[in-house]
């Protein structure tokens, strides 16, 4: 784990970095006040210090990922989880029935304005350092080498969360000066992976940067490669696949979405695939699985499996998932809430194999609990719970003691690479390239030992049996959504296992009352900026859409 003093000097540079941004930035709000210091778009920057401050600032919409969705608790996770038709909540505040009933737009509640303005605050804060670190006169070639491959993989990986949510999004990789400057329509999707996020990975790779695991939260190679290989991934499969076939048309405004075939058999899939494979085998042996306590840990942040985390420190930054993954209003916590909203569907744990050590109790779920000392000073058993909770985000020390959780939350851990490193395998072979037995089956198999679970052979590897074991192993790590969309297909539930996977189109999951069509392949466009952007158009079928669209 990393030190405190090492974090807070993290936290310390982002400051920094956000203070020279604010100064610097155009936003609306800026451009309609009198500018009170002297700094300018134009500020050189020299010194270490401002070229360290340059690397972390973009860092900090990292920690967004578990901010709120501006209701009671209404978390960004969540929002995440609940297209997939796999989640529960009894909390109206969330409105999951508008997702249940297809009724979501891009300005309902916080749930894509805050995404889209976080991973753009991203964008931002990388593209003005990427400006400004080639002027820092103290460092070495091999210095602002480093520092450009750290931040060109964060501006990366900001701009594939914004592709692989919203479809084609506004291109910018220029310091914004003007307010006209962001008056953009929106760029293919396919153009931003072959132009920037893949680009800017590659570039990484090929940096100086050290072949190793981060200790600290920093991009290193290791988490370049992670990052690359399930662009590499998505890249073969959908929708990058299908827009490949004609980029001339306007696919997410018009939905003319219709391919489901997955794995896709192209030529540049399959070179996507060989990319990624290569990645994945140098991850693969780097890491080892420890257990499932390690899962909520504080103490393992940055540890163990853990591969690319966002940065948590408890009362600084929290992690803000934790209570509302508790059971709600339950008293077990000392937290000020406890929402009971970031809860995985009872048919969903119901399609866990009852021998798999994860869903038994404190592992990677639990259904009971003692009560807070807030409320009960003798700690006595709260009421049992009615369903399954996840304890894979039980922070100890937040829960019964603090109220404020420091756990870092997982982009990319060990099991996930090593479950992308059997797809990959499995695909190839798929689509007829030679690929050994035991490299099909190593990665999914030590997943499924930690598990308990019977070792597959080869021949059992299938897209079922690759998507059971990550819906299985990556629960709630918002995971799912993705793997819908890139492969197009859906995990229906079942007893004791996955009972099909079948096409996402015309997929209809318990409690929904609609099949899912070619709009639900993206998120609505956030309603802000349809607001602010007249060039942005809306994707088809949600509101608002932009005047005259």
């Amino acid at each position: 784990m990393c030190s405190n003093k090492k974090i807070i000097q993290f936290f310390k540079y982002q400051a920094i970095l956000t203070l020279i941004v604010i100064m610097t930035g155009s936003c609306k709000k800026f451009l309609e006040e009198v500018p009170t210091g002297n700094m300018t778009d134009q500020t050189v920057f020299t010194t270490a210090q401002e070229g360290a401050a340059l690397v972390i600032g973009p860092y900090r919409s990292l920690a967004s990922w578990t901010g709120g969705a501006d209701d009671w608790g209404n978390y960004l996770p969540a929002t995440l989880e609940y297209p997939t038709g796999k989640a529960y909540t009894s909390d109206t505040h969330v409105q999951i029935w508008k997702y249940q009933t297809n009724q979501i737009s891009g300005d309902m509640l916080g749930n894509f304005n805050n995404q889209w303005n976080n991973w753009y605050q991203g964008v931002r804060d990388c593209n003005f350092s990427i400006a400004k670190i080639p002027g820092i006169t103290e460092w070495s070639d091999a210095d602002i080498q480093k520092a450009m491959a750290e931040v060109r993989t964060l501006r990366a990986w900001y701009y594939f969360c914004l592709v692989r949510y919203f479809g084609d999004v506004p291109l910018t990789t220029t310091v914004v000066s003007t307010l006209d400057s962001v008056q953009l329509p929106r760029t293919s999707l396919k153009q931003i992976y072959d132009e920037v996020i893949i680009p800017d990975l590659e570039f990484a790779v090929n940096s100086p940067l050290a072949d190793a695991r981060s200790t600290n939260g920093r991009v290193t190679k290791h988490v370049a490669r992670a990052i690359l290989a399930d662009v590499y991934l998505t890249c073969a499969g959908y929708p990058y696949q299908e827009v490949a076939t004609a980029p001339e048309k306007n696919w997410c405004v018009d939905g003319s979405w219709s391919a489901s075939t997955y794995p896709v058999n192209s030529a540049s899939a399959k070179d996507f695939l060989k990319k990624a494979q290569t990645n994945l085998n140098v991850l693969y042996g780097a890491y080892t699985l420890g257990s499932y306590d390690d899962l909520h840990d504080p103490g393992k942040n940055n540890v163990g499996e853990a591969v690319f985390q966002a940065q948590y420190l408890s009362g600084v930054t929290n992690n803000s998932i934790i209570a509302a993954s508790l059971p709600g209003l339950s008293h077990v916590s000392m937290f000020g809430d406890e929402y009971g909203t970031f809860i995985p569907s009872t048919p969903y744990f119901k399609s866990y194999d009852p021998a798999d050590k994860r869903i038994q109790d404190r592992q990677m779920f639990y259904f009971s609990d003692t009560k807070s000392t807030k409320y009960d000073p003798s700690q006595g058993p709260a009421d049992k719970f009615g369903m399954a909770y996840l304890y894979k985000f039980y922070d100890q020390s937040a829960i019964k003691v603090t109220g404020q959780s420091g756990l870092n939350w997982s982009f990319y851990r060990y099991a996930d690479i090593l479950l992308m490193l059997t797809e990959v395998n499995w695909t190839l072979r798929s689509l007829g390239e030679a690929v050994s037995d035991d490299d099909m089956i190593k990665g999914i198999n030590l997943v499924r030992a930690r598990a308990l679970l019977p070792a597959y052979r080869a021949t059992d590897i299938n897209l079922l049996a690759i998507m059971s074991e990550r819906a299985y192993e990556l629960v709630f790590e918002n995971k799912m959504l993705w793997d819908q969309r890139r492969t197009r297909m859906c995990l229906v539930d079942g007893e004791g296992q996955f009972a099909a996977i079948e096409s996402f189109f015309g997929h209809r999951p318990v409690d929904f009352s609609f099949e899912f069509g070619p709009m639900n392949l993206l998120a609505p466009v956030s309603g802000t900026e349809i607001i602010n952007n007249a060039q942005c158009l809306q994707n088809f079928g949600y509101l608002p859409k932009q005047s005259g669209q």
